[in-house]
């Protein structure tokens, strides 16, 4: 589907000015609640809230692992016996790693009850995992004193890097290593093609990231200033467009079936949707497509490691 059909579509469904309004709001709470449904039936079947990344190009549902097993190698890097995951949600990067560390003591915490509560239940037959509610931006001082520090698309809703980066420096040994994956503006974004910029600036509203997203280097530097010491800065764009485009697919049956598009009358706003988000992935990824000659993408995905100097 061109671009330019897309954001017909997405006009004609929901409006796009009534979308944007909602720029600059804080609507994190009440998207996560009515998005669970979304999340455990039509995403993943198992919680997960992130992008599958496929190296390969072919999308592979193991690829919702991949960002783990980069944790998992950083906590044999660092021998650790303590992790905490920031914004855990329903707790699938923790209920994943927890298993084959046994060692290890693992604690997820999220700010959203329905999440805790969700994921506790998941975990009721691990014992070496503790989920809290809480808030990155202040982590409790009990949580302090970890070795690996994750947090897997929940640091785009920060609101304050600085102080963000000084909760994970506060939080880390010596030694220990901090861990992130999200998406990311392009220092260039404004200079994408307005098309572009309307599809990314729809598919941060409809997944709550109102005031839009960083750009990389944005935390980069909030992370140098807490005292840590950049390790790994990678883009990986091209590891989650079989993924997106996966969404995406299961996103343009909403907008082609008008028994689909007859469930936003009966469905939650915010649940409803993430059908926008999914539809308007890849374009803010890959440009407007090759088939229209505008391949300049504003957004990017990446993975930013951090170490605590000893």
């Amino acid at each position: 589907m061109p671009l330019s059909e897309a954001l017909t579509r997405i006009d004609r469904t929901f409006g796009i000015d009534t979308i944007l309004a909602d720029e600059g709001r804080d609507i994190i709470s009440p998207y996560y609640i009515q998005s669970e449904l979304g999340y455990n039936r039509v995403h993943s079947q198992k919680g997960c809230m992130h992008l599958a990344l496929n190296e390969n190009g072919q999308f592979d549902p193991d690829g919702y692992l991949t960002q783990g097993r980069e944790v998992a190698a950083q906590i044999q890097a660092t021998r650790a016996k303590k992790v905490l995951e920031l914004g855990s949600g329903m707790g699938f990067n923790t209920l994943a790693l927890a298993p084959d560390h046994p060692d290890v003591h693992f604690t997820g915490l999220d700010l959203m009850a329905h999440h805790i509560k969700t994921a506790t239940k998941n975990a009721a037959d691990l014992k070496n995992v503790d989920f809290q509610q809480g808030s990155y931006e202040a982590v409790p001082e009990s949580l302090f004193g970890v070795d690996v520090i994750f947090g897997i698309e929940t640091l785009c809703y920060a609101t304050d890097l600085d102080n963000v980066a000084r909760q994970i420096a506060a939080a880390l040994v010596p030694g220990g290593r901090f861990v992130m994956y999200d998406g990311f503006r392009r220092p260039d974004f404004h200079s994408a093609p307005p098309d572009v910029i309307t599809a990314a600036r729809l598919f941060e509203v409809t997944t709550a990231v109102t005031n839009g997203f960083w750009q990389i280097e944005d935390w980069e530097a909030a992370l140098v200033r807490a005292g840590l010491v950049i390790l790994r800065s990678d883009d990986i764009t091209d590891h989650s467009i079989a993924g997106m485009r996966v969404l995406q697919r299961r996103s343009a049956k909403f907008f082609k079936s008008w028994k689909y598009r007859m469930l936003r009358h009966v469905m939650p706003k915010y649940l409803i949707r993430n059908a926008v988000g999914g539809l308007t992935g890849p374009y803010m990824i890959e440009g407007a497509g090759p088939r229209s000659g505008d391949t300049q993408a504003c957004l990017t995905y990446s993975v930013l490691i951090a170490e605590k100097p000893v």
